[in-house]
């Protein structure tokens, strides 16, 4: 072994690489250390919340949460109808992928600062129940719950992410989802000063108003192109889905919360574009996961409102969200037949 040194090198290189990596620990890059798209939505729902609870409107308006992933950004208190608008405000935290457990836990800590809604939208999309896609649970596990989330969640986590969380400990890089090539883009224009808040674009736009992301589907895009991204994510998300165990409890706690708070809620199945619907009906989507929800949420008091059926807004932003135009009315529906009903 003495005559053969470099059998070591691999050993050397990987205590290397793993020292290396102990620098992603640093608070720097965990509590401001803002990429794109996830990491800002994620840290601007933190800070949303601390405006919430210092919102001087609260005093002598109604209050509108909603909760729920990307296809819930639009609704906006722009689209409070006249003249309800002026009763009302309305903070959206809708997140990325956000899966049911998401919204649990944000619900609770929204309660805990004292604030009490008058008015819930809980919008849930069938792909954030497969457990076997784990992609879909990772985003909320590393930059939306934190380690008294993780003890809470723990025994609902499946045992794939379980692993993967393991892994974001040993190797702290993983936890952070570093992206290399949006690190050298701002290395070469000189512009590292956008992982801090202050001088991000990105999150500057979401934390203008109140969570709302009016900017990611305000166009109705051509049937091709909607055709050509129903593909993708039919393969992406519907190949092979399973209905999994993980989310149905945190539905429940969910509207468990609600009634007992007596917060009118509604529950909203966003609609999808009718081929990629397709993909549902090949599942069996609406029998073996809406009907269930709606039975469930109903039994705590809840509304529910399923928009994939004929008659609804037909522009797509793509193949999975709808056209940020559809809002208008839709907003209007709901408040006419559910928040002041």
């Amino acid at each position: 072994m003495k005559s053969k040194p470099f059998l070591f090198y691999p050993v050397v290189l990987f205590f290397f690489i793993f020292f290396v990596d102990k620098i992603f620990l640093l608070p720097i890059f965990h509590d401001e250390f803002l990429q794109a798209g996830n990491s800002v939505f994620y840290f601007q729902r933190k800070v949303l919340k601390d405006r919430l609870a210092k919102d001087p409107d609260l005093k002598e308006k109604k209050l509108t949460l909603v909760f729920g992933d990307s296809r819930s950004y639009p609704f906006s208190e722009l689209g409070i109808p006249e003249p309800l608008k002026k009763d009302w405000i309305l903070y959206n935290f809708s997140s990325p992928q956000g899966i049911p457990m998401n919204s649990f836990v944000q619900l609770e800590r929204i309660l805990e600062t004292g604030v009490t809604p008058d008015f819930i939208i809980l919008s849930l999309s069938p792909e954030a129940f497969d457990d076997s896609k784990g992609f879909i649970l990772s985003p909320f596990l590393r930059m939306g719950c934190d380690q008294n989330c993780i003890n809470m969640v723990w025994d609902d986590i499946p045992l794939k992410e379980k692993w993967y969380y393991v892994l974001d400990h040993v190797f702290a890089i993983r936890s952070i989802e570093f992206n290399l090539s949006l690190f050298s883009s701002r290395l070469k224009q000189g512009n590292l000063k956008e992982y801090k808040a202050s001088h991000n674009k990105e999150y500057q736009l979401i934390n203008y108003t109140k969570g709302e992301y009016l900017m990611y589907g305000v166009q109705s895009n051509p049937i091709e192109k909607i055709k050509n991204d129903t593909l993708r994510i039919g393969s992406l998300y519907m190949s092979s889905y399973q209905l999994g165990k993980s989310q149905l409890p945190y539905v429940e706690r969910f509207l468990k919360i609600t009634k007992e708070k007596k917060i009118k809620t509604l529950v909203v199945w966003p609609k999808v574009f009718p081929e990629y619907y397709a993909y549902y009906e090949k599942f069996h989507i609406k029998e073996v996961w809406w009907n269930p929800l709606e039975t469930m949420a109903k039994g705590y008091g809840a509304y529910t409102l399923n928009w994939n059926v004929p008659g609804t807004c037909d522009l797509f932003n793509d193949a999975s969200h709808q056209s940020a135009f559809c809002f208008v009315d839709q907003m209007k529906e709901i408040w006419l037949n559910y928040a002041e009903k």
